[in-house]
């Protein structure tokens, strides 16, 4: 099985980001978290993933999607976390904020990021 990350989406929903993947949760039982491609309604993808109760262990991993993963694309999605939990937890300026979360970013990532007027 591969390895994935836990994060959140913009709304604090979970996520869970794999092979470059997002996945939200689709249906909760009391052994398992079903989760369904990011793009499931917007390209009909089919690909899902299964975890434990406690979403530590990847049971299941249907890799049926009609797209690529993208691996930047989830260094974007975690430096955006990064950001907001900064923002909203630490007493720090924008600019140092951004400065901090910018740490250990690829420059595939940080080529893609929005001007930071729009961060």
């Amino acid at each position: 099985m591969s390895t994935f990350t836990l994060s959140t989406t913009q709304k604090n929903k979970p996520l869970l980001l794999s092979k470059g993947v997002s996945y939200t949760i689709d249906k909760t039982t009391n052994d398992k978290t079903y989760w369904k491609c990011e793009d499931a309604r917007k390209l009909k993808c089919k690909g899902r993933v299964h975890t434990n109760n406690t979403n530590t262990i990847l049971l299941h991993e249907n890799d049926s999607h009609n797209h690529n993963g993208s691996a930047v694309s989830t260094e974007i999605r975690l430096f955006e976390e990064k950001v907001r939990d900064r923002a909203m937890n630490c007493n720090e300026a924008t600019q140092t904020v951004i400065d901090n979360c910018l740490v250990n970013l690829s420059d595939n990532a940080i080529g893609r990021l929005p001007s930071f007027k729009h961060v």
